[in-house]
């Protein structure tokens, strides 16, 4: 009798934060197969694997460093995939992946909408699959293909608390301007329900109101789920399990002027969102007020029938890949 075949194994390569939420939401798509990760700092959320964690790279010379932890690992656990959106990581890790015969799927960042990231630029003529979530990208990735975004619109599955909820994400940067924003607001018994913030890193904890720092993926979801009306960054990972919830956030893009961000990419989502009416986008502190009053009255976010193409494209290559090796997934 021969031996049963070995399960796939993939390697999950993401920063914390968003990028490890959009990456998250292809776990359905891994069968049975093997699953690793190497993240760059502490996670809040329990993974469906063993986690090793690596070097936080800033652009800077530990991106080396990331280049022998990956050997290191690579030699010890032979990945067979490496599946990433981003961010920085993916790069030296999907080079040194190559002298492993490891094949890298790389799906471009929800965020970029008309332009790409860094990494993916990087990434373009390194990965061996690559996908973007917006159609206006095509001209950047002639190698890669268009199957959806990783988040679709669905309907909400639960009835709202009344409450507002603010959350803005993991960065090392705070969003002082948005608490204050929210906490004046408060101060004037100007919102329309109690509310409750996430607030990271912030030099202007809000006084009056229950908020927390940081919170694990699970109760941070709970929360979202839970609100009339979601105020937040415009991350991808947060905005986009919004509307896997059935939530239209109103989203305040950091910026780099203040300091809240390296650039002013938030803007782009946050935009693009808009026109598609998924997302109400706020840039001033007088269009708040306004704001979380229309999202309060307004209808209920339009859910999409589309099947879940992205998923779907995945998990093809993944099987075709176990395939081609005689593995199992």
């Amino acid at each position: 009798m021969s031996a049963p075949a070995r399960r796939l194994r993939i390697c999950v390569v993401s920063s914390v934060g968003g990028h490890l939420r959009e990456v998250l939401d292809l776990v359905q798509t891994f069968g049975t197969a093997e699953v690793r990760f190497l993240v760059n700092d502490a996670v809040q959320v329990s993974l469906p694997g063993p986690v090793e964690q690596i070097a936080h790279a800033e652009r800077d010379a530990r991106v080396l460093w990331n280049a022998v932890e990956a050997a290191e690992s690579f030699s010890r656990h032979r990945p067979d995939v490496l599946l990433s959106t981003g961010a920085g990581p993916i790069v030296p890790l999907s080079i040194v992946g190559k002298l492993y015969r490891a094949q890298t799927i790389y799906i471009e960042t929800f965020g970029s909408v008309d332009k790409p990231s860094l990494t993916g630029t990087l990434m373009e003529p390194l990965a061996d699959r690559l996908y973007y979530q917006w159609p206006q990208l095509a001209p950047h990735f002639p190698r890669g293909r268009y199957a959806g975004p990783i988040f679709v619109p669905q309907p909400a599955t639960r009835p709202d608390d009344g409450s507002l909820f603010v959350a803005v994400g993991t960065s090392q940067r705070g969003f002082d301007r948005l608490m204050r924003w929210i906490d004046a607001l408060a101060r004037q018994n100007a919102l329309p329900g109690p509310v409750e913030a996430q607030t990271g890193i912030t030099l202007n904890y809000p006084s009056i109101f229950k908020n927390y720092p940081q919170l694990s993926s699970d109760v941070l979801e709970q929360k979202l789920a839970a609100a009339k009306v979601v105020i937040c960054h415009a991350g991808a990972g947060i905005v986009g399990t919004c509307l896997r919830l059935g939530k239209r956030p109103i989203v305040v893009p950091r910026l780099a002027h203040y300091n809240e961000a390296i650039n002013d990419h938030q803007l782009m989502l946050a935009n693009a969102l808009a026109q598609a009416g998924q997302a109400i986008v706020v840039t001033d502190e007088a269009q708040l007020r306004p704001a979380i009053a229309s999202a309060w009255s307004g209808p209920p976010l339009a859910t999409s029938p589309a099947k879940h193409r992205l998923h779907d494209a995945i998990a093809a290559d993944l099987r075709e890949i176990a395939a081609r090796r005689s593995l199992s997934i």
